[in-house]
């Protein structure tokens, strides 16, 4: 379990935190529909995420339309 006390997290522990696997959030990053928010920083070529930034994101519900926005 990714800990929410980190500074950043990576693809792998917002993977974790949803239940995913990686190579699904790196399909939701390119896929630019609204299914993942855009990394808080950028170290070499990895993005990461500050903990609070997926925990208070509201993802699409399965099924949800995430190309009418």
């Amino acid at each position: 379990m990714a800990d929410p006390n980190a500074d950043y997290w990576t693809i792998g522990d917002v993977a974790g935190y949803w239940g995913v696997t990686p190579q699904t959030i790196r399909t939701y990053r390119s896929r630019r529909r609204g299914e993942l928010p855009e990394p808080d920083a950028v170290f070499g070529r990895s993005p990461v995420w500050k903990p609070a930034t997926i925990i208070n994101f509201q993802r699409p519900g399965q099924g949800a339309r995430t190309d009418l926005g």
